[in-house]
């Protein structure tokens, strides 16, 4: 397959406390058996709210699509060995091939989690871990899907404020030299260069499980629920909580209508990738373990470190990320767990 490769600009919608950064990731055609040789498309370093600027490079590169992942990785690294930017690695001083954090991968007929995980080289978990609406390899990857793969084995994390390198890797349990020496995150081998807001990829991180929440307290019925809970948004539910929808609850809301804080709080992070999983988001802690999830969001309203007061305006609806449609997706988690939310919502 002939592939192009360039730096192509993709649109963000612009907001004075919009924080969306540039970063690298590569997009990728169908990797299914037995695909032909196909015209041009294109892998591209876009503009996403991640961490490290890819420059503008032109050239083009052959990817075998039976061995996507290596081939391109050593595609990016021939396109950057004259680069300005190319840079050393953080290990022993020696020259590293540059990759990004994640690729986007459109499913396409016959494919399954286990082989295109075995395209890329990488575990079926590092899939099902970043694509929070494909839960197994069992579940249905409906043609023209988009997922977000790990350039290696791990988790890519959304950097809440506050955090460390050393707490991401703990929670991951992984170790936090690799976070660091991982050079698409952009720490040049300092730890303390992680910035709030951007997305990175914990190369050995796995989900760890989660020991069950404590007991929580039940919204009272009418007005605010139980400790100044309302409502997110003004749209009907769509999708309740429960064993087909585990994560949180859907509301139908048109694209650019304004989301409320749930409960006052502190913006953990702003960002997102537009391309998959949950879109543009925020999160919202609320100390005690506690954060809100919202997602699919079109523009932002906040920034991160800002302190919200229950019913504030966050940000607004859209269909960004994997979404087959405009809603809002909430949720609330303690510890990480997931928990229904209409446990508090009035």
């Amino acid at each position: 397959m002939i592939v192009g490769v360039g730096a192509v600009p993709a649109p963000v919608t612009e907001a004075a406390t919009n924080p969306v950064l540039r970063a690298e990731r590569l997009t990728l055609p169908g990797l299914a058996a037995a695909v032909p040789t196909a015209g041009v498309t294109s892998l591209t370093a876009g503009p996403v709210p991640l961490t490290v600027v890819q420059p503008p490079v032109a050239a083009d590169a052959v990817l075998a699509a039976r061995d996507g992942t290596l081939v391109a990785r050593n595609a990016i690294a021939a396109l950057q060995e004259g680069s300005s930017q190319t840079t050393t690695s953080v290990d022993n001083g020696t020259a590293s091939e540059r990759i990004p954090i994640f690729f986007e991968y459109e499913v396409q007929p016959g494919d399954t989690i286990s082989g295109i995980a075995s395209h890329f080289g990488v575990n079926g978990n590092s899939i099902t871990w970043n694509n929070v609406d494909v839960l197994s390899d069992n579940d249905l990857l409906l043609l023209g899907m988009k997922l977000q793969i790990p350039s290696v084995d791990g988790i890519i994390h959304s950097v809440r404020v506050g955090e460390t390198v050393t707490a991401i890797a703990v929670r991951y349990d992984a170790d936090w030299r690799d976070v660091v020496a991982f050079r698409a995150n952009g720490l040049g081998g300092d730890p303390n260069n992680i910035r709030e807001g951007a997305l990175i990829l914990v190369p050995g991180g796995r989900k760890v499980p989660l020991a069950p929440p404590p007991a929580v307290v039940v919204a009272a019925p009418g007005g605010t629920g139980s400790g100044g809970w309302v409502w997110p948004g003004g749209g009907p539910m769509t999708s309740s909580f429960g064993p087909s929808h585990p994560l949180g609850i859907d509301i139908s809301m048109s694209i650019g209508s304004p989301i409320s804080t749930a409960k006052g709080g502190q913006v953990a992070f702003v960002g997102g990738n537009p391309c998959c999983s949950y879109g543009y988001h925020i999160i919202i802690d609320h100390g005690d373990g506690y954060e809100t999830l919202y997602a699919h969001l079109s523009d932002f309203a906040v920034g991160n470190g800002q302190f919200v007061d229950s019913g504030d305006i966050i940000g607004f609806s859209g269909n960004s990320g994997r979404s087959t449609g405009p809603h809002l997706h909430f949720e609330v988690r303690r510890n990480g767990q997931h928990l229904d939310p209409l446990t508090f919502l009035p």
